[in-house]
């Protein structure tokens, strides 16, 4: 089985400044006009990729970023809400993740299946980095046994949430990961050593500007004793 891993596109707050004075969902921007055409970029590249399904946060900019992968591939859209945004362990008011519904999001992005059931239908108010690694510990494996025998699948998520999505798979919460806009982060599994394998992280060679957006966390995670 192989997953792929890649974040959403640039996000219009980042481009305009005041777009969240006025945001009824300031936690929940679109992607700006360079974003789509990055998504748009990702798309056309994931038709080399044989993908089979389409997993993605319910926040707008990954469904933006999976519509563009969909529209593509001809494949549905499903949400899960376990590869939702970090927003840390104190986020400001305006951080406070407040998505649309899938009914809703049904409306504006055809693709979405609504009969697809996700791993938790919990948002998280607030995560320390060690309850986001086991939050997604728990999705990813759930959604690897989804479709274990039908991949390969991707995952469109957030840095933080894309970054500790990847080290469950590997089961190596320091695994140094690439987090840039819509790149590729590509794992698969070897059945002869029964383990799952890191094969690239971060590419972004088909898109005309390359890596854009990195971020990591400023911390190592704190494991249990």
């Amino acid at each position: 089985m192989t997953v792929y891993l890649t974040r959403h596109g640039l996000r219009e707050d980042w481009i305009n400044k005041l777009w969240r004075s006025t945001a009824l969902r300031p936690s929940d921007p679109p992607l700006s006009a360079r974003g789509f055409h990055i998504a748009k970029e990702l798309g056309i590249f994931s038709k080399t990729l044989g993908l089979k399904h389409i997993i993605s946060s319910p926040m707008e900019r990954c469904i933006q970023t999976s519509t563009a992968i969909a529209d593509e591939l001809d494949l549905p859209i499903k949400i899960d809400y376990g590869v939702i945004e970090w927003v840390g362990s104190d986020p400001r008011p305006d951080d406070i993740l407040n998505p649309l519904s899938n009914e809703e999001l049904k409306l504006k992005y055809p693709r979405i299946d609504l009969d697809y059931k996700s791993t938790t239908n919990n948002i998280p108010t607030k995560e320390s980095i060690e309850e986001l690694h086991e939050r997604t510990k728990i999705s990813v494996d759930q959604i690897i046994e989804k479709f274990k025998d039908d991949g390969p699948i991707i995952i469109v998520s957030h840095a933080a949430t894309m970054i500790a999505l990847g080290r469950g798979i590997l089961n190596d919460n320091k695994a140094p990961l690439r987090s840039g806009v819509c790149s590729l982060s590509k794992f698969n599994f070897n059945t002869t050593e029964n383990k799952w394998e890191l094969e690239y992280t971060g590419k972004s060679d088909f898109m005309e500007d390359g890596e854009q957006s990195h971020w990591t966390f400023k911390r190592p995670v704190i494991e249990k004793s």
